[in-house]
């Protein structure tokens, strides 16, 4: 027998030991090393504190603080059986380490590269460990890159079993696999325990089904289903959808009571898109419904898939070339604000069709001749279907065909002096054609728009915007002290627990300083509208009725005249364009910051060597309106007034934002503003618009407050000034363990219909990304 210190021993090319001592017994043809050994054979590393190797066999035997370190994860135990003939590994008390998932169990055997079995085994994404959520089985199977199968599965939270599944299979690949998925539950007092346990069926390369049976509490049960197909690139079509044997729903009926019988109900969404090259392109979303409750009733689903009061959907065509592009469009509605949640709204007027061409603009020419820059010409058309589904028109005309035409000319007169000069000529044409009309069966509309524009830019930059290494001894290390950070610890996604954090700059040479420049930019506006020419004439009903917001089909039908006095966000708003002046002061303050750019990147330097980010800006708009002099009061020649301001520092956001009106003395005010604590955050909002009756007043105030690295509180409070109660309320607490794994949030909310507690279980399982068990989104 032989002893030596720090021993090396290789055996072939293959197997290298490395120990602090090693003993030979040459009659039992056997080696054993002592101390630190490692052992390396070809891509596998083992470390253990003793070690015994037998040179018939080629078994190896391993014990004390045992890991293996392989190419995909790596194994801990109390005791390492390894065959370096066949490759078989076998660890006692072990745990599996990889990149997404960590496996305990009593005994983990590697049955070859990519199979691994175990015994009395745990599953969990927790880098701390399966106490905090695990799925524990009998028997354990693991392809690895591929799936985990667990037989007599419990899922457990923080060691205690909520749920018994006789076998599960747990993807830990990037390919789709066939198979059940995690269920999902929630909950509400009133409706009761939602479960659902969805199926995923992995059709083919290009199409794949999710089968979801379903229990909807006090509803009874039902199921969602979906469809995904592809075509090819950029081709593809969804079709999914609700049902529910409803054991509540009756119409009309608002509580949550056993109706005594049962209602057949369905909420189906069917979507596709095609892309034909770079010109051609169809997408098509519609949604259908049995009664007008199931958003309602199922808001959980349906509030993502509803865009709007209405349900239905439609669709568009576009063909785009290098002169023209094209555009045809159409929406078939059902309309949610009618009384019978059965009944179809015939009188709702649907879109069918609407056409747009648009004329590329095309440059006349481009000179160097003062005056003459640049000329170029363009159009707009516009054919559009209005209609109701059973013609009923009482007070207004609701059925109408309209052809819209724009054609228009922009001259770019260059500049004078600092001042740039430009100007655009349109003709706007509007044609009503009313087919169900006894009399007026026509309405046409015309005017000229001549728009023209001073503009002043001036600019002054401070500072230059680098970065440079400077010796450490030049810099104040007092600076470095004051860099807050949320803890002192740090968790990344390849480590287990939490490492103390370590500022690298200390014990550098040199630093890197950068520094930031700050550029004032004001830009001065001088803009004149001139409408001259407008006509209407025809029917004049629809004359009348074009004149009230209810009575135009859009935007379009307005007389640009009177357009302005139009109670619509968009038009209130607007300058008037009869013959009126704007003036425009635009400020913005601009950060410019230096980026690390490599030069050994193609197209990266130095053109993206700098970030931008808007500080601070401050905006002035003032309309006069010439031909409202003839009074003799300067005050009744004012538009609106706009001013509007908003600054971003690293800690305080505010922006604020007010349109005055002269004429009717009304405001329309919007202010918020964010500040970001170190532990927390407070934000307000406020809305003040006269034009409403009666005047909506609200304010909105929000925070969170972090108590902990773990453990959050969130509050959001909207309240009604003039009515003088609130409109919304929800508290929250937010539960997040540092070991990455799962979440859990609770919160209250209570508005002017209903109040419920949610309760929102997310789980990270394998992707970095939290899934919510309640299926009401993740994080």
């Amino acid at each position: 027998m032989e002893a030596r210190e720090v021993f090396q021993f290789s055996l072939g090319d293959k197997v290298h030991v490395l120990s602090d001592k090693a003993f030979r017994k040459s009659r039992e043809d056997k080696f054993e090393a002592v101390g630190n050994v490692i052992i390396t054979h070809k891509n596998n590393a083992i470390y253990g504190e003793k070690a015994t190797l037998s040179f018939k066999t080629g078994d190896t035997d391993v014990i004390g603080n045992v890991r293996y370190v392989g190419p995909t994860m790596t194994l801990y135990g109390s005791q390492l059986h390894y065959n370096i003939n066949t490759n078989l590994l076998r660890v006692e008390n072990a745990r599996v380490l990889s990149d997404n998932y960590v496996v305990l169990g009593k005994e983990i055997s590697r049955l070859s590269d990519n199979e691994i079995t175990a015994v009395e085994a745990e599953y969990t994404t927790c880098r701390d460990c399966p106490e905090s959520w695990s799925v524990y089985g009998q028997k354990v199977h693991i392809q690895v890159g591929q799936y985990i199968r667990i037989w007599n599965a419990f899922i457990k939270v923080k060691g205690v079993v909520i749920m018994y599944v006789p076998y599960i299979i747990l993807p830990i690949k990037k390919n789709r696999e066939s198979g059940l998925l995690f269920p999902s539950f929630g909950f509400e007092f009133e409706k009761g325990m939602r479960f659902q346990q969805p199926w995923f069926w992995a059709i083919s390369d290009s199409s794949d089904m999710t089968f979801t049976p379903s229990v909807w509490g006090v509803r009874g049960i039902g199921g969602e289903l979906e469809y995904r197909q592809m075509l090819g690139e950029k081709k593809w079509f969804e079709i999914e959808g609700l049902f529910a044997n409803d054991r509540v729903y009756e119409p009309g009926k608002l509580e949550e009571e056993l109706s005594g019988f049962h209602s057949q109900r369905y909420f189906g969404v069917y979507e596709h898109h095609f892309n034909f090259g770079h010109n051609f392109s169809n997408h098509v979303y519609f949604t259908q419904v049995n009664d007008l409750d199931m958003q309602r009733d199922y808001d959980f689903y349906a509030n993502d898939k509803v865009f709007g009061s209405e349900y239905g959907g439609g669709g568009f065509f576009n063909w785009t070339t290098n002169m023209f592009d094209v555009n045809l469009e159409g929406d078939f509605n059902r309309n949610q604000l009618i009384s019978n949640p059965k009944a179809f709204d015939h009188d709702y007027v649907q879109v069918l069709p609407e056409l747009d061409v648009n004329l590329v603009p095309i440059e006349v020419f481009t000179s160097n001749t003062p005056g003459m820059r640049k000329l170029s010409l363009g159009a707009s058309t516009n054919f559009t279907l209005f209609r109701q589904n059973k013609i009923n028109e009482l007070s207004y005309i609701r059925n109408a065909y309209r052809s819209t035409a724009t054609p228009y000319l922009d001259w770019y007169v260059g500049s004078i002096g600092p001042v740039q000069v430009k100007t655009r000529s349109t003709y706007d044409f509007q044609y009503y054609n009313f087919q169900y009309e006894p009399s007026g069966r026509f309405f046409r509309k015309t005017a000229h728009i001549q728009e023209t524009e001073f503009s002043l830019d001036i600019e002054k930059i401070f500072g230059l915007a680098f970065q440079e290494e400077v010796p450490i001894e030049d810099v104040d290390l007092n600076l470095l002290k004051e860099r807050k950070v949320k803890n002192n610890t740090l968790q990344n996604a390849t480590i287990i627990g939490e490492l103390p954090r370590f500022e690298s700059a200390y014990s550098r040479e040199k630093i890197m300083v950068r520094r930031n420049s700050y550029k004032h930019a004001q830009n001065f506006k001088v803009k004149h509208y001139l409408l001259s020419n407008e006509k209407a004439y025809g029917n004049e009903n629809f004359r009348n009725q074009i004149l009230k917001n209810e009575g135009q089909f859009d935007s379009t039908d307005g007389l640009k005249e009177v357009q302005h006095k139009i109670n619509r966000a968009q038009s209130r708003t607007s300058i008037p364009l009869k013959n009126t002046v704007e003036l425009q002061w635009n400020n913005a303050v601009i950060r410019k910051s230096s980026r690390n750019v490599s030069p050994f990147i193609d197209r990266k330097y130095p053109r993206d060597n700098f970030d931008y980010s808007r500080v601070s800006y401050f905006n002035v708009s003032q309309g006069y309106e010439f031909e409202g002099e003839e009074d003799g009061e300067f005050e009744d020649s004012l538009t609106r007034l706009h001013v509007e301001t908003g600054l971003s520092l690293d800690k305080w956001s505010l922006s604020a934002s007010e349109y005055y009106f002269y004429a009717t003395n009304e405001h329309l005010i919007n202010f918020s503003t964010e500040y970001r604590f170190d532990k927390a955050t407070a934000r307000s909002s406020f809305i003040y618009d006269s034009f409403t009756t009666p005047v909506n007043k609200q304010v909105n105030l929000g925070g969170t407050l972090a108590f902990s690295d773990l453990l959050s509180f969130s509050v959001d409070y909207n309240y009604d000034i003039e009515d003088k109660h609130e409109t919304m309320s929800r508290y929250g607490i937010l539960y997040s363990p540092s070991n990455n794994c799962w979440k859990l949030d609770l919160a209250y909310e209570k508005n002017l219909v209903e109040k419920q507690i949610s309760f929102n279980f997310l789980i990270n399982f394998n992707e970095n990304s939290f899934t919510s068990l309640s299926g009401i989104g993740g994080q």
